[in-house]
C-alpha cells in the first residue's frame, strides 16, 4: 500500500527573495522608487510654493499622469514583443535625464509652472512606458507558485519607497533645497540599470508573434472584457485613484496651509502613508493565503475611503498622521490584491497588454481626479474637498457590492494551473 501524497507545502511569504535574480532586483527597485517619491513629493511643494494655489497643482499633477494612458499601452506593446530587460535599461536612463533637468531648472531659479508641467509630462510619458514593462518582467524572476509572495514584496517595497522617499524629501528639502530631491532622483536610477545587467530572462529574445500591434491591443481588451476579476479590478482602480489617490498630491498643501509644517514634521506627513504600508506588509503576506482576495479588496476600498474622510476631519497634525498611515496600509492591500489578480489570470503572450490596459485606467482616473480635487479646494476647501471624496469612495464601494462586482472576481479567486498550452481569446 503506498504511503499518502502529502500536498506541496505552502510558499512562505518571503520565499521570493530567495529567487537570487528576484533579490537584487527588488532592492534596486526599492533604491529607485525611493528616489521616484522624492520627485513625486517635491514636484507639487515647487509649484505650491511659487503659485500658493492647490489648483496649479492639481493642473502640473494631470500633465505628470495623463500621458501614462497612452504611453502604458505602448509600453505594454513593446513588452509583449521585445527583451524587456533592455527596454528598462533604456527607460531608466531617459528617466534620469528628465530628472537632471528638474534639478536643472530649480537650481538656477527658472522653475516656472509651464516648464515644470513639461518636465512632468516627459516624466509620465517615460513612466507610462516603463510600469507595464516592469510589472510584466517580475513574473519572470520567480516560479509561478512563488508569484503571490513576489507581486506582494514588490508592491511592499513600492510603497516602503514611498514611506521614506517622501520622508527623506522633506528632509533634503529643508537641508538642501527641493532641487537636491531632483538630483538624488537621478542617481537612484544608476541602481536598476546595474541590476539590469546582471540578470537573465526568457523575454531577451525578441518575440514577433505575428500580429499587428493594434491586433493584439484589441485581444488583449477582448481578454480584460471576458475575464470577469481582472474586470473588476479595473473598475476598482478608477475609483480608487480618481477619488482617493488625489490626497498624496495634495498632502503639501496641508502641510503649509493646514500645518504649517517644514523639514523632519513635513517628511513624516508626505511619508505617514508609506510607513502605513509597511507596517501592514507582514500581517497582509499571511492574510492574503487566508482571506478570498475579493473580500480584501472590498474591505480595503472601505478602509480607503474612511482613511481619507478622516484625514478631511482631524484637525491636530499627530491625528491626521495616524489617518495617512491607515490610508497607505489601505492602498498596499487594494494595489497587491489587485496587482496579484491580474498576475495570475493573464495569458503570458498578453501580459504586458493587459498590465497596460489596467494602468490606463489608473493613470486616467488619477490626472482627472487631480483636476477636479484641485478646481474644489480652490473653491469650497481643501478640507471639504477631501471629505467628500471619501465619501463617494464608500458609496462606490457599496455600489460595486450590491452589484456583484466582488462577487464575479471571487468566482476565480482560485484559478485553475496554466499549463504552456495557450487559450484561444474568448
Amino acid at each position: 500500500m503506498s504511503a499518502p501524497v502529502e500536498p506541496p507545502a505552502r510558499p512562505r511569504p518571503l520565499d521570493p527573495l530567495r529567487e537570487r535574480q528576484f533579490r537584487w532586483f527588488w532592492i534596486a527597485a526599492f533604491v529607485s522608487n525611493t528616489g521616484g517619491w522624492m520627485q513625486n513629493a517635491t514636484i507639487p511643494y515647487v509649484v505650491y510654493q511659487l503659485t500658493g494655489r492647490a489648483g496649479e497643482v492639481g493642473i502640473t499633477g494631470f500633465f505628470q499622469y495623463v500621458p501614462f494612458m497612452i504611453m502604458g499601452l505602448i509600453g505594454g506593446t513593446l513588452a509583449d514583443r521585445f527583451p524587456r530587460r533592455l527596454l528598462l535599461v533604456v527607460a531608466q536612463v531617459l528617466q534620469a535625464a528628465v530628472a537632471v533637468a528638474l534639478w536643472a531648472v530649480v537650481a538656477t531659479g527658472s522653475a516656472t509652472t509651464l516648464n515644470l508641467s513639461v518636465l512632468a509630462f516627459a516624466s509620465g510619458i517615460l513612466g507610462g512606458l516603463n510600469t507595464p514593462i516592469w510589472q510584466a518582467l517580475v513574473a519572470e524572476l520567480v516560479p509561478r507558485e512563488l508569484l503571490l509572495g513576489a507581486v506582494t514584496l514588490n508592491s511592499t517595497q513600492f510603497n516602503a519607497s514611498r514611506a521614506l522617499g517622501p520622508f527623506l524629501a522633506g528632509v533634503v528639502i529643508a537641508a538642501f533645497g527641493a532641487q537636491a530631491s531632483f538630483l538624488l532622483n537621478a542617481v537612484s536610477f544608476a541602481a536598476v540599470v546595474v541590476v539590469l545587467f546582471q540578470i537573465r530572462v526568457r523575454s531577451d529574445a525578441t518575440r514577433p508573434d505575428g500580429t499587428s500591434a493594434l491586433a493584439g491591443i484589441g485581444a488583449a481588451v477582448r481578454h480584460v472584457w471576458h475575464t470577469p476579476a481582472i474586470l473588476t479590478c479595473c473598475f476598482a482602480i478608477i475609483a480608487v485613484a480618481s477619488l482617493g489617490s488625489p490626497l498624496f498630491s495634495y498632502l503639501p498643501v496641508y502641510g503649509d496651509a493646514e500645518f504649517q509644517v517644514t523639514g523632519v514634521r513635513l517628511g513624516l506627513l508626505l511619508g505617514a502613508s508609506g510607513i502605513g504600508a509597511v507596517l501592514v506588509a507582514p500581517p497582509l503576506l499571511n492574510l492574503q493565503h487566508r482571506i478570498p482576495r475579493a473580500t480584501l479588496l472590498a474591505a480595503a476600498m472601505a478602509t480607503y475611503g474612511l482613511a481619507v474622510i478622516a484625514v478631511g476631519l482631524i484637525p491636530n497634525y499627530a491625528g491626521v498622521i495616524v489617518a495617512l498611515m491607515c490610508f497607505g496600509a489601505a492602498y498596499l492591500a487594494i494595489a497587491s490584491t489587485i496587482n496579484t489578480t491580474i498576475q495570475l489570470l493573464v495569458r503570458d503572450d498578453l501580459r504586458g497588454k493587459v498590465i497596460a490596459i489596467y494602468l490606463m485606467c489608473l493613470t486616467g482616473a488619477l490626472p482627472i481626479g487631480l483636476i477636479v480635487w484641485g478646481q474644489c479646494a480652490d473653491a469650497f476647501g481643501l478640507r471639504a474637498t477631501t471629505v467628500v471624496a471619501g465619501v463617494l469612495l464608500i458609496v462606490v464601494t457599496l455600489g460595486y457590492g450590491l452589484a456583484g462586482r466582488f462577487s464575479l472576481m471571487a468566482a476565480e479567486d482560485q484559478p485553475p494551473v496554466i499549463d504552456d498550452v495557450e487559450p484561444a481569446v474568448g
